[in-house]
């Protein structure tokens, strides 16, 4: 009977260690998408109405060297402008110059096109928002807990483009 109960004893924490726990599922990944840019040029237009400002879409700007493109959004009366740099604007824009070093926020000063009525070729600021550092987790479970939200994401562009004009208001306006 002494040889039997550790046997027993044996095969019965076997049995039910094979049923603690639960089946063990993996957790799906998040998926993590960048802010879509039809999303991110309606935010740019909510904030620049917002300030006052009109705007036209898809102007011609020109970096210093000449070579020119066309941004997503130039404000009309002002020498600004916003590109929000997708993975393909990337590929056809090229290579777009550093920002200032320190800076948080990319912006380039360049030349605006076309020329203003008095031929003159003004300069012009753009801001190059790049769209992989707007990321956010789409659809997190309630198992998993999104590091960045949806809503993060558009707080921090509303953000960084009212630095842009604040910017722009007191740096260029002003002088």
């Amino acid at each position: 009977m002494r040889q039997r109960f550790p046997n027993t004893l044996l095969l019965f924490v076997t049995v039910l260690s094979w049923g603690c726990g639960g089946p063990q599922t993996q957790q799906p990944d998040l998926d993590i998408r960048s802010l879509e840019e039809n999303r991110a040029l309606e935010i740019i237009e909510e904030v620049l109405a917002e300030r006052g400002y009109r705007f036209e879409k898809d102007a011609g700007v020109a970096f210093a060297n000449q070579r020119t493109f066309k941004a997503d959004v130039k404000v009309k009366d002002h020498a600004m402008a916003i590109e929000y740099l997708t993975d393909h604007d990337i590929e056809s824009i090229g290579e777009i110059p550093d920002p200032a070093a320190g800076s948080r926020l990319h912006v380039i000063a360049a030349k605006s096109l076309p020329k203003d009525p008095s031929g003159r070729v003004k300069p012009a600021y753009i801001l190059f928002i790049d769209s992989r550092k707007f990321t956010y987790h789409f659809n997190p479970t309630s198992d998993q807990r999104a590091d960045v939200t949806f809503l993060e994401v558009d707080s921090r562009l509303r953000r960084d483009l009212a630095d842009y004009i604040s910017w722009y208001e007191t740096s260029i306006i002003e002088k």
